[in-house]
This record gives structure tokens, C-alpha cells and sequence, in this order.
């Protein structure tokens, strides 16, 4: 139905469905067919989210809050600006990266390892106890040493589990006495998994062995009749770790799962006891990030939020850090739903210009309160590495909030140097907007800096924000080349060199041990690289040679062209399809999400 709605009336199509969702009677009055072209302009529109094929050949949606879905957009778009340009292909040409449109990297669609193993079996204590207390160092409290009391809670990992004993009660099994180990394989699998480069462990000890423990004691997720509230620990933790394993759509089943018990058995309840609250919590704030990171409305309604957040307890660690998080993971729901328009509250609002300034007020608001020992990370003396993940993942949700903007100003600027003698130049498109991207970039990348030199492994979180940032600055040179004139002697230097280069050097060193997640992004790093030198190089030569930077358009178009920017009339369908494409990156408004069709 939408496909048809853009066919018919490319205009109208977003109003008429918004009135159908309504329930009124659409107006079709206005609605009449549109001519057909061959000239395939937003083939993939940009302000809507995409349908993805993993390595496998399965295809997924990904709504446009998604990375994969922003990766998409700019694949397109730089393999629209390298077909402009003249240039001679090198052995390093960036062709892997221009060649996987449509591609996104995830091994859903590949089963997990399946080994046999008995779900009652426990390591021996000792190795329990450290695999615990390594674990508590990276996703919780970091055994009580970090002052803001970490940024999740998942229970408490201070003792090691019990070995279950026989069945005492009749009808009771032995499954059913050792389901409260399901939470602790779990705890294994991560921890193995954390520290992959330094645990060299017998087959039975892998990562994902203890992970079939706890979904042979947890039994059938689809049978929900077995959980109970104290299954949503373990099911959102195994949320936790399939991310950790670059398996995001099967992570997303588990939280939508956890989720589901936790609403069914009360958890939102204010009776539940401080240690259940902040499960509930920690759950919610991974509810917003899966949502953020697939594109898709959050889970656990905003109502929850009206609940008191956790509060200090004695037995338990600080609670600053995680509350700092909930109000963080609010905001971040604001942003996928209004600012992206992925299930808003009001349709005809969503993607506005306000809603970016009101997103971007939040976040500004939410660092002005908090407490002084979250402040500066960068000023802690010893670092609490849970206060650093929790300032880059606000700077990600700048990046997030204000990467439409840029990206738009980036091809503005391009298009603008490519088309000098049709268009002129209006200024800066939000520069605001951009520049508040581009320093939330730099931030991270300084944050990054600061959590490398304490020699920890990196999680899944940490180098999605490192990526996103190195993205960004890498654009950013593309903007730079445009806008100044370049030297050629520093051209390949540009701006933030430095920080990009100690980007692609994190994910050399995460590729050679961890998972094909760092791999990827290692080689899309490289390759956009490669992509933007040579764009910044043939800038520089076109000024030095005072010849236009362009290749495909001969001086037909020049003469075809009025200055209304009409269609040019001569040349190849493909300088045609090149030349209109880039007429509309002069002139949008750098915010065309509103004017999407959201399923």
C-alpha cells in the first residue's frame, strides 16, 4: 500500500495514510498519477527506513534511527560522488564499501552453536568468583569501586550459586530446581566473551555452551507460562549478550520477552522490592537502546517512567549513575519516536526542526543536572569507566538527534563545489546543527582515548560509539575540502586526522580477536577512508589545475541548464540521473524526515 501511495501521489502519499490511520476518508481528490521517470531519484528514500540483506540473504527491516540504515544512506551517497569525480582507481579503492548496498552485516539468520551440555554443571568456585568479579568490572558496579555505582544492575554478583540439589517438593524437577542458574550461564557467557583475548577455555567453557545452559533451563521462550519476574533478570542479560555477539535481531525477541513477563507479573508494580526495581530498570534502558539500534518504537511504555526511580540503599551500590541512565534512556525514546518518526505520538510534528531543538534542550538539560560526580569524566582521578560510557552514549544521542542535519549539509556542500556554475551558494545549511554533531564526535573520541588507557576490552556499546563518531568526523573532511581551499601538501591531513586514526587502530586491534562486528566496521572505516582522501585529493587538483571537479557532465548540460536547474537534456541517462540527483541534495531542508511514510 505505501509503494502504491508513492506511485500515485508521491506528494500526498504521507498525509493520505496519515488520515487512513486516522480513520477518516482520505482526500484522493489531489492525488493524481504522477508521470513515469527513469531517472530513479531517491531510489531509497532517505527519511524512511530499509529492507536489508544479511550476508545470508535474509532480509530484515531497520527502521531510520538504525546505524545500518544511516550506513545504507551514505553508501549510496558516496558511490553517487565517486561516479562524479576524476580519478584513477587505486588497489585500495574502496570498491568493498560501495559494493554492499542493500548489505547489512548480522548473523541472525545463522544458527548458534549447539553443543551438548548438561545445564546443571558449574565451573568450580574459584573460577566462578573471578569470572563474577570480571564481569561486575564491565556492565555493573565494578565491584563497588565506581562512584557513580555503575549504569545498569542485573543482581547481585557478589556470590556464586548454589549447585542444586535433589527435588524435595513432589512434582518439582530437576529443571525446575536449577532454573536460578540460568542467570549465572549467562553471567559465564559474557564473561568468557569479555575476555576472549585472555581466557583460553576447553570447548565446554565457551561463550556460547553457557549460554544453551540457560535456554535449556529457562525452556521455550514462547511458553510464557513458566516465567516468572524472576526470569527477567536472565532474559534481558541474554538480550545483553546476544548484542555482545552482533545478533540484534535475536536480542530484541529476548527484551520484547522480558519485557512482556515483567508487565504481566507487576514489576511496574511500587510494591516490588529495590533489587527487582532496578532490573526493571536496567531493562527499560535496554529496551531503548535495542529500540534505538533497530529502528523500532520502544517497547515499554512511557508511562513506566512515572514509577519512582531506584533509590539509595545501603546493601547496594550508588544508584546515582543508573538514574543519570533512566533519564538518559527517556530521552533517547523521545528521539527515536518524534525527532525520527518512528511510532509518534503526533505524526504531523515528527521530524520537525522543534523536535530536534527539543530533543537537543533535553539532553542539555539532563547534563546541567547531573551530580558532581558525574560531571567530567575526563577529570576523574581514578576514571569510573561506567561515567564514561554514560557521557558517550549522550554524545551518541546528539550524533543521533543531529546526523540528518549534517549528513543533508555535507551533500549540500558537495553538490554546491560539483555544480558551481548552476548553483549558487545560500550559506551554511544549520550550521548550529552540524557543528554540534561534529563536536559530540570529538567528545567520544576523546572519551574513547580516555577508556583505551585503562587497557579494557571493548564492549559492543562502547565501539558502536566510537564508529558513529569516526563516521562522522570522516564526513566532516568532506565538508572541510569544500568549503576552504585546500592545500595540497595537507590535504590528506585535514581536520581531526589524528582522531580517525586512532579510531581505525581501536577496530585493527578489536578485528584481529573479537567478533565479525569490529571487522566490519574496521573495513568500512578503511574504505571510507580511502573515499574521502580521494575526494579531498581531487578537490585539491581541481583548484590547483583550475578545472571543474566534476566528470560526468560536459558543457551540454551548461548550455541545456536554465537557471530554474532544469533536467539536462543531453548526455547518458546516468549523467541525467547523477545531475538530478545532485540538484536535490542543493536544495533540501535538512530535515526530510517529516515527510516520510512510517509503517
Amino acid at each position: 500500500m505505501e509503494e502504491g501511495l508513492r506511485t500515485i501521489a508521491p506528494h500526498q502519499a504521507s498525509d493520505l495514510l496519515r488520515q487512513l490511520d486516522r480513520g477518516e476518508t482520505p482526500s484522493w481528490g489531489s492525488a493524481a498519477p504522477s508521470p513515469s521517470t527513469d531517472l530513479n531519484v531517491g531510489e531509497a528514500d532517505e527519511g524512511s527506513g530499509r529492507l536489508l540483506y544479511d550476508p545470508d540473504g535474509t532480509i530484515r527491516y531497520l527502521g531510520e534511527s538504525s546505524g545500518a540504515t544511516f550506513l545504507d544512506q551514505l553508501k549510496q551517497f558516496m558511490r553517487t560522488l565517486m561516479g562524479s569525480l576524476t580519478f584513477v582507481p587505486g588497489p585500495e579503492d574502496g570498491s568493498t564499501f560501495l559494493g554492499s548496498v542493500g548489505c547489512y552485516q548480522t548473523y541472525d539468520s545463522r544458527p548458534l552453536t549447539n553443543p551438548v551440555v548438561d545445564p546443571t554443571w558449574l565451573p568450580e568456585p574459584p573460577m566462578m568468583i573471578q569470572m563474577l568479579h570480571e564481569l561486575r568490572q564491565y556492565i555493573q558496579d565494578g565491584d563497588g569501586a565506581f562512584e557513580s555505582g555503575g549504569i545498569h544492575w542485573w543482581g547481585d554478583l557478589s556470590k556464586v550459586p548454589a549447585r542444586a540439589g535433589p527435588p524435595s517438593i513432589m512434582g518439582l524437577t530437576t529443571d525446575d530446581q536449577s532454573r536460578h542458574l540460568a542467570f549465572y550461564h549467562v553471567c559465564f557467557a559474557l564473561s568468557v566473551s569479555i575476555g576472549h583475548t585472555a581466557l583460553k577455555l576447553p570447548e565446554h567453557q565457551y561463550g556460547d555452551a553457557y549460554f544453551k545452559r540457560a535456554r535449556m533451563l529457562l525452556g521455550n521462550p514462547m511458553d510464557t507460562v513458566r516465567f516468572t519476574l524472576s526470569d527477567v533478570p536472565a532474559l534481558s542479560l541474554m538480550g545483553y549478550y546476544l548484542i555482545e555477539v552482533n545478533r540484534r535481531d535475536a536480542a530484541y525477541i529476548y527484551v520484547s520477552l522480558a519485557v512482556h513477563i515483567a508487565i504481566i507479573h507487576g514489576s511496574f508494580m511500587h510494591t516490588a522490592d529495590e533489587a527487582s526495581k532496578r532490573a526493571f530498570w536496567t531493562l527499560y534502558i535496554m529496551d531503548r537502546w535495542i529500540s534505538m539500534l533497530m529502528g523500532r518504537p520502544p517497547i515499554i511504555p512511557d508511562e513506566a517512567i512515572r514509577l519512582p526511580l531506584p533509590a539509595y540503599d545501603p546493601s547496594m551500590p550508588p544508584c546515582i549513575g543508573m538514574c543519570a541512565n533512566i533519564e538518559l534512556a527517556r530521552i533517547s525514546g523521545f528521539i527515536v519516536r518524534e525527532t525520527y518518526g518512528i511510532a509518534p505520538k503526533c505524526p504531523r510534528a515528527a521530524g520537525s526542526e522543534a523536535n530536534v531543538d527539543a530533543a537537543l534542550k533535553m539532553l542539555d538539560e539532563w547534563r546541567s543536572r547531573l551530580p558532581g560526580k558525574l560531571q567530567n569524566p575526563l577529570e576523574q582521578t581514578p576514571l569510573d569507566p561506567a561515567c564514561c560510557t554514560l557521557h558517550m552514549s549522550y554524545n551518541q544521542l546528539i550524533i543521533l538527534t543531529t546526523r540528518p542535519v549534517f549528513f543533508a549539509a555535507v551533500k549540500k556542500a558537495v553538490a554546491e563545489q560539483v555544480l558551481s556554475d548552476l548553483c549558487s551558494s545560500e550559506g551554511a545549511s544549520h550550521g548550529k546543527h552540524t557543528r554540534t554533531c561534529t563536536e559530540a564526535a570529538q567528545r567520544n573520541l576523546d572519551l574513547a582515548r580516555l577508556l583505551q588507557s585503562t587497557n579494557r576490552n571493548w564492549l559492543q556499546s562502547g565501539l558502536h560509539f566510537l564508529f558513529n563518531a569516526a563516521v562522522v568526523l570522516l564526513l566532516n573532511r568532506i565538508s572541510w575540502a569544500c568549503e576552504d581551499k585546500v592545500d595540497s601538501d595537507r590535504a590528506i591531513e585535514g581536520p581531526h586526522a589524528a582522531e580517525i586514526g586512532f579510531a581505525i587502530h581501536i577496530f585493527e586491534q578489536e578485528a584481529k580477536t573479537g567478533t565479525n562486528y569490529p571487522r566490519d566496521c574496521c573495513r568500512v572505516l578503511q574504505d571510507l577512508k580511502v573515499l574521502t582522501d580521494r575526494f579531498v585529493l581531487t578537490r585539491c587538483e581541481a583548484d590547483s589545475q583550475q578545472r571543474p571537479i566534476m566528470r560526468c557532465f560536459d558543457s551540454s548540460i551548461s548550455q541545456s541548464a536554465t537557471p530554474s536547474q532544469q533536467r539536462p537534456m543531453h548526455g547518458s541517462s546516468d549523467e541525467s540521473h547523477l545531475y538530478q540527483e545532485m540538484i536535490s541534495w542543493v536544495h533540501p531542508n535538512g530535515l526530510q524526515l517529516q515527510n516520510t511514510l512510517h509503517i
